[in-house]
């Protein structure tokens, strides 16, 4: 699964994932180590530009649609709840498949997980943290003028006066953490799994 999804093979993709639950497969295992790590894949192959903009949509359609109608109906039902609260959405872009793995993932580990979706301003974050009570505001950064807007999100804080109410974790493909760091960042991860661990360490969870 995870080579048919780095080689954009669309019509293998949901027959594979199928076959692995229906053989009782963990379906966390088949998110990290074949949804989460093709889509990498496909990611390096696209900086080598051995694939293209429609062929990451293409995919992205495809595993989406794989998690929300295959792999959520297989997890768990009942999770051990964590008392935190996280907001998690896409700065500016429409591209969700980062963000939509990272908040499965914090779902799955009992995390109260409050997606507000793509395209979203700075103060979309804030409004949504306020009126929730947000424990934790994440970030995905897909593209560079994200990066911008997520730096004008550290700023409402402050000047708000309740950056301190907030830790903010931040990710995504054109992110790096010597930057998270720079612009102000609480902690910064670089996939899916990574954002769990990130998020209790922040939270002082173990």
């Amino acid at each position: 699964m995870r080579k048919a999804i780095a080689d954009v093979k669309i019509d293998e993709i949901e027959k594979l994932v199928k076959e692995l639950i229906n053989e009782g497969a963990d379906p966390v295992q088949v998110l990290e180590e074949g949804i989460t790590k093709g889509l990498y894949d496909l990611g390096d192959k696209f900086e080598k530009r051995k694939v293209f903009i429609p062929d990451l949509i293409k995919v992205s359609k495809t595993v989406t649609k794989c998690i929300d109608g295959i792999i959520k109906e297989a997890l768990p039902k009942e999770k051990a709840k964590i008392p935190k609260k996280i907001v998690i959405g896409t700065m500016t872009s429409q591209h969700n498949i980062g963000k939509n793995l990272v908040s499965l993932f914090l779902t799955i580990n009992g995390f109260e997980v409050h997606d507000i979706g793509e395209g979203c301003s700075p103060w979309d974050f804030y409004e949504n943290a306020q009126k929730i009570g947000a424990d934790m505001i994440a970030v995905s950064c897909v593209f560079m003028p994200a990066l911008t807007k997520f730096a004008e999100l550290i700023d409402i804080l402050k000047q708000l006066k309740v950056r301190d109410k907030y830790k903010i974790l931040v990710g995504g493909a054109v992110t790096t953490k010597q930057w998270a760091e720079e612009v102000g960042a609480d902690g910064w991860a670089k996939d899916a799994a990574d954002a769990v661990k990130v998020a209790k360490e922040l939270l002082g969870l173990k």
